[in-house]
């Protein structure tokens, strides 16, 4: 609400906050729901770049380009790329939590250098997935690489080799692995050491310890850092393409991959794969609900614990 004195013009402090928050809103606004907006429009409608001339000029189908993607034979496309990506999400995920919590048990301990040790083994989450990759592509390559010198392989790590899938994962691990260790080493600070020094008086194993106290009162936040990991994964395009580039093999063709080449293509429906694109993002909110859910219930246990 806007007022006025007998000499200037004042602003209350609720219209200062309205003020301050519509810049925001309006670059939300341009840059999020108008492009979400658009890609529902053209999901519902029959759109191909090459030969309509805009979007006014795209058909009407309703829901059929999700049932074309629904219905599609489970040995084809989508269903395939739909598995690659699960595989992925799964291996991919499994490796940066084991890895990163297990560097963080080690991390949360004090010793000499510590906190420079911590600050290297982030410097990978740092920097840009897409000059990773690029990186990684000269470490694999077959003729200069130093991966199969290291490892005495022979033969490509990319395009339609059957190790490209493994690439990938070696990749993501690399560049990832030190986000899960961030929170996990997060979690395992937030522990009271009251309830080990309580443990040690009790003789309590080692095991017992982990069991019991470290593992419980740390997994919230490893599993958080599992939901972003997992809902990251599963639009995973930067490091499979460009590891493998136009000679993108089948084992690395992911969902995202895969809407990348439908919709490069000018005679393809782009609408089928802005429906696939939708499909995925429910499957990704899925996943993301039954995860916040599990959190909750975690919470609500440790409460109920600490109050007994």
């Amino acid at each position: 609400m806007i007022t006025h004195g007998a000499d200037r013009w004042t602003l209350s402090d609720r219209a200062v906050r309205y003020w301050c928050i519509l810049p925001m809103l309006l670059l939300l606004i341009a840059f999020n729901i108008f492009p979400l907006l658009t890609s529902l429009y053209i999901s519902a409608h029959d759109y191909r770049r090459g030969i309509h001339r805009g979007l006014g000029d795209a058909k009407f189908v309703g829901m059929d380009n999700y049932r074309a993607n629904l219905n599609s034979p489970p040995n084809q496309e989508p269903w395939k790329s739909f598995q690659r990506t699960a595989a992925m999400v799964v291996v991919t995920v499994s490796l940066q939590t084991a890895i990163g919590f297990s560097v963080a048990l080690l991390l949360v301990r004090k010793f000499r250098g510590r906190e420079v040790i911590t600050a290297l083994l982030l410097i990978p989450m740092t920097l840009s997935p897409a000059v990773v990759a690029a990186f990684w592509k000269y470490m694999f390559n077959a003729d200069i690489g130093i991966i199969n010198e290291l490892t005495g392989i022979t033969g490509a790590w990319s395009g339609y080799s059957p190790r490209a899938f493994w690439s990938v994962v070696i990749v993501e691990v690399w560049l990832w692995t030190p986000f899960m260790m961030l929170l996990s080493l997060a979690g395992l600070n937030a522990i009271p050491p009251s309830l080990y020094e309580a443990a040690e008086v009790d003789r309590a194993s080692a095991w017992f310890r982990f069991r019991h106290i470290t593992l419980p009162l740390a997994m919230p936040m490893v599993l958080l850092g599992v939901v972003f990991r997992v809902m990251d994964t599963f639009r995973l395009f930067d490091t499979p393409n460009v590891l493998n580039g136009d000679a993108m093999g089948q084992d690395t063709t992911l969902v995202s991959v895969l809407l990348y080449n439908r919709a490069k293509n000018d005679s393809a429906n782009m609408g089928i794969g802005t429906a696939l694109a939708y499909l995925l993002l429910i499957v990704a909110v899925a996943l993301g609900n039954i995860a916040v859910h599990y959190l909750a219930k975690m919470r609500e246990r440790e409460k109920t614990r600490g109050a007994a």
